[in-house]
Order: structure tokens, then sequence, then C-alpha cells
């Protein structure tokens, strides 16, 4: 069966739906792993991207990942946190230039390198749970 335009838009938009539920409902905690998992799935279509010779630049993906990234750095309580807190806004930092370099250079190998960092951090935070 051949997807149509209007059940792609039905797709996205229960996808869409579905998520702001679980955000509306979520802890702190899930509401950030919900923002890793988010992450993960841009990076992954981005390599996914490059690996069919697509290019990456200004594409919805790249600017979604680039926004997660902003975003985990800007909700960091920079007061509580100490410590972790700075260490985390580095890796977030570093992470959006590694991404920044992979988009403009269209390199999935980086894109690959910076997905380990994010499943790295990402197991770390459930960790919490």
């Amino acid at each position: 069966m051949t997807a149509t335009a209007s059940t792609v838009r039905a797709t996205g938009l229960y996808r869409r739906l579905q998520h702001e539920s679980r955000a509306a409902a979520a802890d702190p905690i899930e509401l950030v792993t919900m923002l890793y998992d988010e992450l993960e799935t841009a990076i992954g279509v981005l390599g996914s991207m490059v690996r069919q010779g697509q290019r990456i630049s200004a594409t919805e993906p790249a600017h979604r990942a680039r926004a997660i990234l902003i975003g985990l750095d800007a909700g960091l309580d920079r007061d509580a946190g100490g410590d972790v807190a700075a260490a985390l806004s580095r890796v977030y930092r570093s992470m959006r230039r590694k991404l920044d370099e992979s988009v403009a250079q269209n390199d999935g190998e980086s894109l690959a390198d910076l997905l380990d960092g994010v499943l790295t951090v990402s197991a770390a935070w459930r960790q919490l749970r």
C-alpha cells in the first residue's frame, strides 16, 4: 500500500500529538530524555541522508538537532548543577560545533561519532531513573 500525502500528514500530526501529550505529563528527567530521543533520531536521519548521497545543510533534521542542543544547554540549572552543569554545557557546545562541521562538510563519519557521543550522554542521563 502506497502512502498518500494526506496519510503522511495525518501520521505526522498523530506523532506530534502523541509527543505533546507525553511531554505534558512528563517530569523534568523524562522531558530531557525525550529531547535526547529526538536528538538521536535527528542525527540518525542526517547520517542516513548522507549515506544516500543527499546534502544535509539547511534541512529540518539539521535545524532540529541544533535547536535541541541549544535547548539542552539553555535548560541547565547552573546554580543547582554546579560543576556538572558547567561540564554538560561544554559537552553540548562541543556537540553543536561538531554538528555544524559535520553538516557543512556533509560528513557521515563525523555524524556517526557525534551520535556515539550523544548516546553516551543519553545513557548516563537515563540512569537517573
